[in-house]
């Protein structure tokens, strides 16, 4: 069986919430990739419509996927977690009826059982022991329960990781597929790359800020530090017309409970 090494120190989930709450009036405006990527989830679920009566979204964060799913399922009996109480009650706002609220880690936090569908986007990859969150998801549905999510894969943001030594540990599709195998019949399993172009890597450093994806980060920046890392990204990521790149990696996964 697949197993994984993570650095778990860059997970921290009070510093996680408060990057991520802090984030948050900017976070629809500037996060670009994710919104291309929550489109496409939800793309996938309408492709296989099924009826689902009872839903659990986690990691809703500010409510970009929550709005289209509520969209798609307005009658279904709905959960929302998310570590952030300041991103549950902005997501909450897009359910035509109330829906139940969880706030807190989705690993340790009781999120209920009996879900027709569970669905998250680009929340999985700040797990700490994502192996064991897959057991858990095949605890909360029946069999014939609907689960799809989408991650981040290795690469991601690697211009980031490549140039300051910091960021997450993916896991691989591979290894989620394994994880997933015993409970879920994958359906879907798609990688995919997403390049997004600035003008110049300060851009990029305010992008990283806006959609609270520093999280990893500790401390401050000194002047130094920033012009090493914009001299060093010019450098190495610039597409030769006076704009740099940064990389996104999503994974989509769509299983059923056996």
């Amino acid at each position: 069986m697949e197993t994984m090494e993570r650095d778990n120190r860059l997970i921290e989930p009070p510093r996680i919430r408060q990057r991520f709450a802090r984030a948050l009036p900017s976070y629809d405006n500037h996060a670009i990739a994710q919104q291309q990527i929550t489109a496409e989830a939800a793309a996938m679920l309408q492709r296989t419509p099924r009826p689902f009566a009872r839903c659990l979204e986690i990691g809703c964060g500010s409510g970009g996927f929550t709005r289209l799913l509520q969209q798609m399922l307005p009658e279904a009996d709905w959960t929302l977690n998310d570590l952030c109480p300041e991103s549950l009650s902005a997501a909450a706002l897009h359910c035509p009826h109330s829906a139940h609220l969880v706030t807190g880690d989705a690993e340790s936090a009781e999120l209920g059982t009996g879900y027709d569908l569970i669905a998250s986007t680009s929340a999985f990859q700040w797990f700490r022991h994502p192996q064991g969150f897959a057991r858990k998801l095949a605890t909360m549905q029946p069999p014939g329960g609907t689960l799809l999510f989408t991650t981040f894969l290795p690469g991601n943001l690697q211009e980031v990781k490549e140039i300051t030594g910091r960021g997450l540990t993916y896991p691989s599709a591979g290894q989620w597929k394994e994880w997933l195998a015993h409970s879920y019949r994958i359906e879907v399993c798609r990688e995919e790359t997403i390049r997004l172009l600035f003008g110049n890597p300060l851009e990029v450093l305010r992008h990283l800020k806006y959609t609270g994806v520093t999280a990893t980060g500790t401390g401050q920046w000194t002047r130094g530090m920033q012009a090493d890392f914009i001299d060093r990204y010019n450098k190495q990521f610039s597409t030769g017309d006076n704009q740099v790149t940064l990389t996104y990696r999503p994974l989509y996964i769509q299983a059923i409970r056996r």
